[in-house]
């Protein structure tokens, strides 16, 4: 489970900012949690709970990095 946290704490505003574009909330989601579940598999790592769980876990966390985006990266662009 260590692993997994600095995990997502890199690769969660990269993807997030990989797929900004005006509009397009759920689908940018679904997108990141690709990319995350692609790296994942990709590096072979091996999670300590089903998949599910995991993409539970990355709704709230994905909304709580675009809300950080949103009022202290995007709109002072």
């Amino acid at each position: 489970m260590m692993t997994i946290l600095p995990f997502l704490k890199d690769v969660l505003p990269l993807a997030v900012s990989l797929v900004e574009r005006p509009g397009d909330g759920e689908s940018k989601k679904e997108e990141v949690k690709e990319i995350v579940f692609g790296l994942f598999d990709s590096f072979g790592i091996d999670l300590p709970f089903d998949y599910d769980i995991l993409d539970h876990i990355l709704d709230y966390a994905i909304d709580f990095v675009v809300d950080f985006f949103n009022d202290r990266v995007w709109n002072n662009a």
